[in-house]
């Protein structure tokens, strides 16, 4: 997990609007975030509904990032640092759950790490995800830890057999991976990207992706004005929809250098 740059250039300037609200059904919200714009580290986690104390596993993931963050810290260093504090909450949430007998006990999280000159990286575990619009086109830069990702990409998870029947796309919300859940060693996949001026970086859960449309989702983020314009769009969409899950974005808009 190397994060190397070539090269000085001048820091973006970066605006940031983050928003995490219960939805208009479910009584608690257990999503979390991390917005800040010092460190450059934006992260959503979502705390599994299916399990006990879901709130509790996705805000152990945030203050562990949170508590790790270094403003005057490398990039390679912050990922490392990231990566290190999401398995130290895998094993905070499975002591909880082992020592209080719950079932399950887990959280998604999608973190994105930029440089602030040229270079991010975004992890995730689960279904939070992370999208970049560039250009008009809204790419979606995580890949889904569910069952239905794991069988339209011809690699089911260990122990599930593979599914031909398409029914299995109802499937869609069965996760493969979460921090706090599973017998193996949890691991975060990373991937590099390039950032430029003029990039708006989504950073959200399955509240907002689940709730609107591709189409949908791109046509609000790529509407144009600051990122809490944006934001305050795509949190409207969602209401529109009836807002049946928690939903939490942060946005971030990527300006000239300064």
């Amino acid at each position: 997990m190397l994060f190397g740059l070539v090269g000085e250039r001048r820091r973006f300037k970066v605006d940031v609007a983050s928003a995490s609200e219960c939805g208009l059904v479910r009584k608690d919200n257990q999503d979390h975030l991390v917005a800040d714009p010092k460190t450059l580290v934006f992260c959503v986690a979502d705390g599994m509904g299916g399990g006990e104390a879901g709130g509790q596993a996705s805000d152990i993931i945030c203050r562990s990032i949170d508590s790790a963050l270094r403003e005057h810290v490398g990039f390679a260093d912050r990922v490392r640092l990231v990566d290190d504090a999401i398995r130290r909450a895998d094993d905070e949430i499975r002591a909880i759950a082992s020592s209080a007998g719950y079932r399950q006990m887990g959280s998604t999280v999608a973190v994105l790490i930029s440089d602030g000159k040229r270079i991010a990286a975004v992890g995730n575990v689960g279904d939070s995800r992370v999208y970049r619009l560039r250009d008009g086109k809204l790419q979606q830069l995580t890949r889904d830890h569910t069952l239905t990702e794991a069988i339209l990409s011809h690699r089911p998870p260990q122990g599930v057999k593979p599914l031909a029947d398409v029914r299995a796309l109802a499937l869609s919300h069965v996760l493969t991976r979460a921090v706090g859940v599973g017998q193996e060693r949890l691991k975060v996949d990373w991937r590099k990207f390039d950032v430029k001026e003029g990039d708006v970086l989504l950073v959200c859960s399955d509240g907002v992706h689940g709730a609107v449309p591709p189409s949908a989702l791109s046509v609000a983020v790529s509407g144009g004005g600051d990122a809490k314009t944006i934001l305050a769009r795509i949190c409207s969409l969602v209401v529109a929809t009836g807002a049946r899950d928690n939903y939490s974005a942060v946005v971030v808009k990527i300006g000239g250098a300064g």
